[in-house]
């Protein structure tokens, strides 16, 4: 145990060549070239089956969309039989529009303001960069979220009337990081037909995924993180601020089910098993631990795709959990989205500047 504990708390401050000489023949020569490109042929025809998968080269896809992204945060304790503090920022609905050719993807968003109301929930600020990339082989996601300002959830929980949300504008939520992960089945499954629009999945196929992940984070206030109204069912030691590292390796799943070529539901899930390195600060003092704990991703998406149209609904979300002896800690972010895209012949100039992929390992 305190060999662990000394790992955290370092962590957790860191921040023989053989050769033969012969003289082959013309038709020996010929075999061997034969025999060598017979295997390169194979490995540089499609990557994808067009039974399953149909592209769109030389087409641009345009959309237009709405999405609210979103980092969320949990706080609860073993040491009593009390629902959990669920913190969530008041985050705007964003109208965007966006294009997708090739390897290239665009979209710019804006919250307008007759999609935003305040309804009592406070003021949240905040900077929200996600990215999903997905290559044939290959997805990546990365994370850049500072967030400050939140509400406490039911209303009246821990507020002065039942009709009203606790606000806590002091309260801030950090998150940096990554995730890479491999598709197996990349020559029938596409995640582009879901979540890129650009690719158009005729036939349910699935895949197996692994990768690998690596976060950091930071939540703090500026007092403690309990509200003082329902500190009396939480530990006597008020918790401030917590920061923490995660990194692992990761496994699992996407299916797409197809119905009749046009309608179709995917689902991806991801288990995360990470080593866990946190720092707590209380009132008098500080204290670090490590351990390993698993976390979630799951997307789920689904529409209708055709020749030139795609409509799809999706939900993104990923969990980063810290459990320690007096407080358990859960850090939602993800994003939910309706898209409407269409598809339109590229010109030259276009197809000149943009590679069809982009090369990952």
């Amino acid at each position: 145990m305190k060999q662990s504990s000394t790992v955290g708390h370092a962590l957790a401050d860191f921040c023989e060549p053989a050769f033969s000489v012969f003289r082959p023949s013309l038709s020996t020569i010929l075999l061997l070239l034969t025999a060598l490109t017979s295997p390169a042929q194979n490995r540089f025809r499609s990557e994808v089956d067009s039974a399953y998968v149909q592209t769109f080269r030389g087409k641009l896809t345009g959309r237009a969309y709405l999405s609210q992204k979103y980092t969320s945060f949990n706080l609860s304790t073993p040491t009593a039989e009390t629902p959990a503090l669920r913190f969530l920022p008041n985050a705007p609905l964003n109208l965007g529009i966006g294009a997708t050719f090739n390897a290239l993807t665009l979209n710019l968003a804006y919250g307008l303001s007759f999609l935003n109301k305040n309804n009592g929930k406070g003021e949240t600020s905040n900077i929200d960069l996600q990215t999903h990339v997905y290559t044939r082989k290959w997805v990546l996601d990365g994370v850049a979220q500072f967030y400050n300002g939140y509400f406490l959830t039911p209303r009246g929980r821990a507020a002065a009337s039942p009709e009203l949300y606790y606000h806590r504008p002091d309260l801030r939520v950090r998150l940096v990081g990554g995730a890479i992960r491999r598709v197996f089945n990349f020559r029938r499954f596409s995640f582009r037909a879901s979540f890129v629009q650009n690719e158009w999945q005729k036939q349910s196929a699935g895949t197996w995924l692994t990768g690998f992940q690596f976060y950091y984070g930071i939540v703090q206030g500026d007092s403690a993180l309990v509200p003082e109204q329902v500190q009396p069912n939480f530990p006597d030691e008020d918790v401030r601020r917590m920061r923490f590292l995660k990194l692992g390796p990761s496994a699992g799943y996407a299916y797409t089910f197809v119905y009749r070529q046009n309608w179709f539901a995917t689902a991806s899930l991801m288990g995360n098993l990470n080593a866990t390195f946190s720092k707590e600060r209380f009132e008098n003092r500080d204290q670090t631990r490590s351990n390993v704990r698993p976390d979630l991703l799951f997307q789920v998406v689904g529409g209708y795709n055709s020749n030139r149209w795609c409509v799809t609904l999706g939900w993104i979300n990923g969990s980063v959990t810290v459990r320690n002896p007096l407080y358990h800690y859960t850090v939602h972010t993800g994003n939910y989205r309706f898209t409407v895209a269409r598809r339109f012949i590229a010109n030259s100039r276009l197809r000149k500047l943009v590679p069809e992929t982009i090369k990952v390992l």
